[in-house]
């Protein structure tokens, strides 16, 4: 059993959370405002999802993105270390080629510092880069859908992972990027379409979920937090978003393992750790809104409640509780072993008449 839960390792987990729960919608929604503010000064909206996941998140802010920008080249870089993940975005980029034609689409498996440099810091893997353009025939959805089909050899020569030795953290065996657009647009985009070790600025970078919750605030800001702020254009903004407890959830974890804290640190935690770590005139570059919490919810149907707790709507709040919490595998068979669980998750769904969930998004933008 791993003793540490590694956020979004468990395929499972995660795709049950995600199909169980309205949190990408809500985020997406939340992501909206930013979009009608951006006011890009180049000829293109240049987006950073820095993890996509599944990729229905990304797939919300681009349609968000062509209501607002119906015209405009629109270039998202992805990054995603999961090949699964990578295959199930793909999977929902047809429909988005036909509504926006002028979009290009850059995936890539390098680390958040790597990824705007399109760039290994390791001199080794480097070399061994492998970096792809496939330029879609045709103008329907199905035509694109039948050629992103074929990439699936592809992907797992390009999406090879190995275990980091001083971590035992899954990273990249070779550093590589997939650059995918519509052949018919080429004129349109040949000036746009991204090339291998060249510096990349964005308007909008996505990061939702993007560390273990327990982990430092240094690992956080360091890891993550720092190289997508080095990576906004003036007036771009970085969307952080993670789980901030203090919900019914935390409560069914509260009653079952009292001393553990899941969030440890939050948004102003890592603002308080920049405000020191960065130089004055460095962090006066930038514009820290006040954090906000907002809420999703686990779906379930009526029924599910009203007519007695359905072992269904158990099960997925049980998943979804441990998934956001990021308990352990060991921690979680010791409490099914003897079903210590039940109780608590049907007293809070009771109570509250289902489970909901608190995430926190801190805004950062770039101002100078």
């Amino acid at each position: 059993m791993s003793k540490e839960f590694r956020f979004f390792d468990s395929r499972q987990k995660y795709l049950l959370f995600v199909t169980t729960t309205n949190e990408k919608t809500i985020i997406s929604q939340k992501i909206s405002a930013l979009i009608k503010n951006l006011n890009p000064q180049n000829s293109s909206i240049d987006i950073f999802d820095a993890g996509l996941g599944d990729g229905t998140l990304l797939m919300n802010v681009l349609r968000n993105c062509h209501m607002n920008f119906p015209e405009k080249p629109i270039i998202v870089f992805g990054k995603e270390i999961s090949m699964e993940d990578v295959r199930l975005t793909i999977e929902k980029l047809p429909d988005r080629f036909v509504e926006h034609p002028n979009l290009i689409i850059l995936l890539t498996n390098l680390n958040y510092s790597e990824a705007s440099n399109l760039t290994s810091f390791d001199s080794k893997k480097q070399k061994n880069f492998k970096f792809k353009t496939i330029s879609l025939k045709g103008d329907s959805s199905y035509q694109f859908s039948n050629q992103l089909n074929q990439i699936d050899g592809l992907l797992k020569n390009y999406w090879e992972v190995e275990k980091n030795i001083k971590t035992g953290n899954f990273t990249y065996k070779n550093p590589s990027a997939l650059v995918i657009y519509r052949k018919d647009m080429t004129n349109n985009l040949k000036d746009l379409i991204p090339i291998n070790n060249k510096r990349k600025y964005f308007d909008l970078i996505i990061a939702s979920q993007p560390y273990r919750s327990r982990i430092s605030v240094e690992k956080k800001v360091n890891y993550v937090v720092k190289p997508m702020m080095n990576s906004l254009k003036k007036n771009g903004q970085l969307a952080l978003v993670h789980s901030c407890g203090q919900d019914p959830a935390e409560e069914v974890v509260k009653k079952i393992w009292p001393n553990k804290n899941s969030f440890p640190s939050l948004s102003n935690d890592i603002i308080t750790y920049l405000k020191k770590d960065l130089n004055a005139k460095t962090f006066s570059e930038f514009d820290f809104q006040n954090p906000e919490t907002f809420n999703y919810e686990l779906k379930a149907l009526p029924n599910e409640i009203d007519n007695g707790i359905a072992t269904s709507l158990i099960f997925s709040s049980w998943n979804a509780i441990t998934y956001v919490n990021q308990i352990n595998d060991k921690n979680i068979y010791e409490i099914e072993k003897k079903d210590g669980y039940l109780k608590p998750i049907k007293e809070t769904i009771k109570k509250y008449g289902g489970i909901w969930f608190n995430d926190e998004m801190l805004v950062i933008k770039k101002v100078k």
